[in-house]
């Protein structure tokens, strides 16, 4: 899929809604498609398994994270409401490199690849755009970890603040420093240099 970096139109959750209810037989479709409730520490994704789904996060909070051979763990990212996350870039079948699992509890729309496939075919006015904004928002979730993961630690913590200003209040501080790379004791001391007061117990 070759997916443009201008900006999408289509891409923020309102607007690819609106898209998906201009056509009356793929709105109907999108309303069937099921909706799985998932537990806070339930995976969504194995890493290393094949990624032949995609999901809209209604409510909740999801994180993605690389688990090397040692049994480390690594946050890639975190994704709250109207958020999609999927193993791969849809819809390509590939093994997922990363495990998805609900932070908290989950409720999140299943889109199967081959669901979307179908209506690329079907939908041929209506599957560009889709196909679009799908694939810009999968690319622009890499786009931002590799910006953020170039800066000095506490930098990448400011930006990790302002682009996760509503996701930051519900992640454990262990769950942030994974993320950015760092240890929980030099994320306690850069909040203690921003002037931060700690409000869950450093792991």
């Amino acid at each position: 899929m070759n997916v443009s970096t201008s900006v999408c139109t289509v891409c923020q959750p309102p607007a690819l809604e609106a898209l998906v209810q201009s056509e009356p037989a793929l709105a109907s479709l999108w309303q069937a498609l099921p909706v799985h409730q998932f537990d806070a520490g339930t995976l969504l994704q194995q890493a290393g398994e094949s990624s032949t789904r995609c999901w809209q996060v209604r409510s909740g909070l999801v994180r993605l994270f690389y688990l090397n051979d040692q049994g480390t763990e690594r946050n890639r990212s975190f994704h709250g409401t109207g958020n999609w996350v999927a193993g791969s870039l849809p819809p390509q079948a590939l093994l997922s490199p990363y495990a998805i699992e609900a932070l908290l509890p989950v409720q999140a729309v299943e889109l199967p690849y081959a669901t979307l496939e179908h209506w690329l075919r079907t939908f041929p006015h209506i599957g560009a755009p889709l196909q679009e904004a799908l694939g810009y928002v999968f690319q622009q979730h890499a786009q931002r970890e590799a910006e953020l993961l170039s800066h000095p630690p506490e930098v990448r913590y400011q930006t990790f603040l302002a682009t996760h200003g509503d996701l930051a209040p519900h992640l454990p501080q262990h769950h942030v420093a994974s993320y950015l790379g760092i240890s929980p004791v030099s994320l306690s001391r850069i909040r203690s240099r921003l002037g931060m007061i700690e409000t869950a117990n450093v792991r």
